[in-house]
């Protein structure tokens, strides 16, 4: 009965605005415009539309490069229009109540170079592949989250935690080494090989995130079977002026508290040179259960980065440097000292260590540095091209500290050094006006080193990693059309240094090799609609910690085996999409099919009693693996004031060597959300927004091989009959989750602006536990949480 009062409290949240709201007196402005090429003697079709004063939605001029949009209630409405080859409009039009009709010119866009003229073609990256977007007004609602927390916000994207402190990105299923992420154009390398190893990346320093949802790999290298996450900062300045902004968050449940600040600005004798300095500090104490805390949930976070830039016409330049520090506790209650406490631990209702709230991170924790620098040039050359030449270096340190006898809890049980170059070589040609050409190489070396003052066998060994690609991609671009198709190799060496349980000193060495490709098509079509199709292969090298894996994952609170005889992931995706926008709806519904032989992944096993106390025991495993689903977007703009925007995911998979299914895998989930705005004449704005999120129970799950059992038998004889996966305990059950949010915004002068929210998350405070916590065996999620946020921007 609950499960039903849920859905149909969302199904109001949806559907209320239309019978209720209808009524209500529309905007009575209408604009229609054809749009040309500056010759006036072509139209322009597929041209992009923006509105940006406006809640409109985007729109695309139709084949005759005519548009039209009604129930407007901007007098004044400032419009973008652009189109590939061409200069962007943006312009102010004045309108009367009623029809306002207009004719739009737009320039071809010529660079003058050395007096040769060159016309410059710029398309989006990947348009066959379905991209989502989150802008600056998003990010400014989830201030204080982390990078995994705040994608969570698409749909097909969820989060794989561990605990409520310790979240990362899952797109279609797929997670850690199978997702690339691009922090500032550089590829982020971490030791994100953990399950419970969150990006150490800072959200405050992004202006957007970018999420690629297809098998990306073409362009951006093997691993990207999951897809891609964009990190991207904003351009820096080129004027002279100082400008920035300041955020501060605050949040009861956690009693956590958070600062970030950033200037900006260029210099006056140097036209092209702009600066950035940003800083953030965040720290959090024990999280919250509705009915109990969270014991050793803490987290602390310092981070800062700096970028230097100088652009010209034809020519730029860029320095980045950022750092990232944290120390995050790990849930008490997931460490348990003997078999019996686990059997009792697992799946109960309680966890077995509660205390009081504290801001003290206590063992056991994790604690974690990245720094990353980055130096870029690019130039355009006359008939040929854009080049650009990027070089990163990134360190990252990894200390797990555990709960050790004997005095020794303050030395960790893993350290970690990663240090990793990489360099990108990338050239960007037009062959003719229709067509676009993208190569490149890619280079990259990285040396992983354990610290023996741990005193413990290392969980994962020694190595060094080599890593060399190229591409092509080519995309031939019509008015209606657009077709896009690409290839790419790619090389990897390992060359790993580990000691046997004689200690004999062994340095094995592997090598993988593939070939990718992606074809694709993109259709403008009347009515707005936009078709994508896309085709994509991907590879993926098993990772160090999959082959040579050997003993307790302490941030994971499991024993984890690695298998040295496993073969590489290739995977093949097909996406289709569908999207429409007008001025009152717009959605996006998109279907894909992800083949992924050789698949691998971390199978319960065991248990077992060590001196560091009782743990689950994991193997990596390997199967040939079926993933399949759906997403989808409606956004509807019922009044000028009112609108509504709803999100589905759906996903299915399976082991298809043994027909059963896969662990770990997102619950088919649905949100919609109903908010409310209101301008003041003095451009004040209030918002208000009520919604809820629905995720059912994983109802393709593995079966369940119970702690009690594994200690009882023999873990071998679980897999005689019946080599498919197990878990501990059942799936948690559906849970319902509603959320509120009021904000204000300020407009002041000189382009200063105050905008400051209060959101409220799990709003009735219900009990429920996460199938992708991994941390749901021992205790419930957070409870209701109120968030202050104040952002300031000058």
């Amino acid at each position: 009965m609950h499960r039903f009062k849920g859905l149909f409290l969302i199904l109001v949240l949806l559907i209320w605005p239309h019978g209720f709201l209808k009524s209500q007196e529309t905007c009575a402005f209408q604009v229609e415009a054809l749009v040309f090429a500056s010759s006036g003697s072509q139209s322009i079709p597929g041209a992009t539309v923006e509105f940006l004063n406006s809640e409109t939605p985007p729109l695309v001029t139709d084949s005759r490069g005519y548009f039209s949009v009604d129930n407007l209630c901007e007098p004044n409405l400032l419009v973008r229009i652009r189109f590939v080859g061409y200069i962007p409009y943006q312009d102010t039009l004045q309108l009367s109540p009623g029809k306002n009709s207009f004719k739009i010119y737009l320039q071809s866009d010529i660079h003058e170079l050395d007096e040769i003229m060159i016309e410059a073609e710029r398309v989006e990256e990947l348009s066959t592949v379905n991209l989502e977007r989150l802008d600056r007004a998003a990010l400014n609602r989830t201030t204080g989250n982390s990078l995994g927390q705040t994608l969570n916000e698409i749909s097909g994207v969820t989060m794989l935690q561990s605990g409520p402190a310790i979240a990362k990105p899952v797109i279609h299923g797929l997670h850690s080494n199978r997702i690339l992420i691009l922090n500032n154009g550089i590829r982020q390398e971490g030791q994100q090989w953990g399950q419970e190893h969150a990006p150490e990346i800072d959200p405050f320093m992004a202006d957007n995130l970018e999420l690629v949802k297809g098998a990306a790999a073409v362009k951006y290298g093997s691993d990207a079977i999951g897809g891609v996450v964009l990190v991207n900062p904003s351009e820096l300045p080129r004027k002279a002026g100082l400008g920035g902004k300041i955020n501060a968050v605050g949040a009861t449940n956690n009693g956590l508290y958070a600062s970030s600040v950033l200037l900006e600005g260029g210099v006056a004798s140097l036209k092209g040179f702009g600066w950035r300095i940003q800083g953030t500090f965040k720290r959090a104490g024990d999280a919250n259960a509705p009915d109990y805390r969270l014991t050793n949930t803490g987290l602390k976070e310092q981070n800062f980065s700096l970028g230097l830039g100088y652009h010209k016409s034809d020519f730029g330049a860029e320095l980045f440097f950022s750092s990232f520090d944290t120390e995050i506790g790990i849930l008490r209650s997931a460490h348990i000292g003997n078999l019996t406490d686990l059997a009792n631990a697992i799946g109960s209702d309680k966890p077995l260590f509660i205390e009081d709230f504290s801001y003290d991170i206590n063992n056991p924790y994790q604690a974690v540095k990245h720094k990353l620098l980055k130096a870029n040039i690019h130039k355009y050359f006359p008939n040929v091209g854009q080049l650009t030449v990027q070089y990163g270096l990134q360190f990252n340190g990894r200390e797990e500290f555990d709960i050790r006898r004997a005095g020794r809890s303050d030395i960790p049980a893993l350290s970690l050094d990663l240090t990793t170059q990489t360099l990108d070589i990338d050239l960007k040609t037009e062959g003719s006006s229709d067509w676009e050409w993208d190569t490149g190489i890619t280079m990259m070396y990285q040396n992983n080193r354990n610290d023996p003052e741990t005193g413990i066998r290392p969980l994962i060994p020694d190595f060094e990693n080599i890593v060399a690609g190229v591409h092509l991609i080519g995309r031939y671009i019509q008015p209606n059309y657009e077709l896009e198709f690409g290839g790419r190799y790619d090389y990897k060496h390992y060359l790993i240094k580990r000691f046997d349980r004689q200690n004999n000193l062994l340095k094995p060495e592997f090598n993988f090799s593939n070939f990718t490709g992606s074809a694709g098509a993109l259709f403008r079509m009347d009515n707005n609609y936009e078709l994508r199709l896309n085709l994509g292969t991907a590879w993926r090298a098993p990772h160090v910690n999959e082959l040579f894996s050997e003993g307790l994952h302490h941030g994971a609170a499991a024993i984890e085996e690695g298998t040295s005889d496993l073969q590489s992931e290739q995977a093949i995706k097909w996406m289709t999409s569908l999207e429409k926008a007008t001025s009152t709806y717009s959605f996006s519904v998109s279907g894909y099919y992800n083949l992924i032989n050789n698949y691998i992944f971390l199978r319960p096993e065991d248990v077992t009693l060590t001196i560091r106390g009782a743990f689950p025991v994991f193997r990596y495993r390997q199967t040939d693996a079926r993933f399949m689903g759906v997403d989808a977007d409606f956004v509807w703009r019922v009044t000028d004031q009112w609108s509504s925007k709803s999100t589905l995911s759906l996903i299915h998979a399976k082991d298809k060597d043994n027909d059963s299914p896969l662990i770990n895998i997102p619950a088919n989930q649905f949100a919609s959300e109903l908010t409310y705005k209101h301008d003041w004449a003095n451009s004040n704005q209030f918002s208000f927004t009520l919604g809820g999120k629905w995720v059912d129970e994983q109802r393709n799950a593995p079966r369940i091989v119970t702690i009690e059992q594994l200690i009882a038998g023999n873990s071998d004889d679980f897999f005689l009959n019946d080599q498919s996966i197990f878990d501990f305990i059942a799936p948690p059950q559906s849970y319902l989750l509603f959320h509120s949010a009021l904000s204000f915004k300020f407009p002041m002068a000189s382009r200063h602006s105050l905008e400051t929210s209060l959101t409220i998350d799990n709003l009735f405070n219900e009990n429920y536990r996460d199938y992708l916590n991994r941390f749901r065996y021992y205790a419930d999620d957070m409870g209701r949480n109120f968030s202050l946020r104040i952002n300031y921007s000058f």
